[in-house]
């Protein structure tokens, strides 16, 4: 992320589409976060420093972040293996559509 920062920053025109680039860059490596953990859910706990960042993103940057992180969380603590995995699923894709992806 400091990277593509530091190359726009050298961009002479810059404007809004710089930082809308840095916004969707970011969007897009928390989508990341969002759908490992999905998909690990079933074999361990996936709250890791990642996810919770990634998490703290959704409920400050997406409207809606609040509930559906509540939600994403609660999916989370289900003790059946594949209830857990489709409930988080759901919750990953409504954080997609809701932020635009």
């Amino acid at each position: 992320m400091v990277e593509r920062k530091k190359h726009l920053a050298n961009v002479a025109f810059g404007g809004a589409w710089s930082e809308e680039l840095l916004e969707r860059d970011k969007l897009s490596k928390v989508m990341a976060v969002l759908n490992k953990a999905a998909e690990d859910c079933t074999d361990r706990d996936v709250s890791d420093r990642d996810l919770m960042a990634a998490l703290d993103y959704v409920r400050t940057s997406v409207e809606k972040g609040p509930m559906l992180v509540s939600g994403l969380q609660n999916a989370l603590l289900e003790p059946n293996q594949s209830i857990r995995q489709d409930g988080v699923r759901r919750y990953v894709r409504m954080i997609a559509e809701w932020a635009g992806v």
